[in-house]
């Protein structure tokens, strides 16, 4: 029982840094990966929609702040948090 329970650490631990250092990595290194792993022509499959779901995320770009407040000016909307409070 002691084997099995090692067994299952082991993996779960195993599975819990893969899937951080995936969600730690740069959008594009992950496309990186993906565009090695899965066939171009891929259209099914769990691994082609993650790298569909990716790349519409990476060509939307930025944070989201001009989407979020298309009234803000410019200059304001990309300065630091000091800037932003006034």
């Amino acid at each position: 029982m002691a084997v099995l329970q090692s067994v299952v650490v082991i993996v779960l631990v195993a599975a819990s840094l893969i899937l951080s250092a995936w969600w730690l990595t740069p959008a594009r290194a992950r496309l990186w990966v993906l565009d090695r792993v899965v066939p171009a022509n891929a259209k099914r499959g769990p691994l082609a929609r993650l790298r569909r779901a990716l790349l519409a995320r990476q060509q939307v770009g930025g944070c989201g702040a001009c989407r979020a407040n298309p009234n803000a000016p410019a200059q304001h909307s990309t300065g630091t948090r000091a800037e932003l409070r006034r």
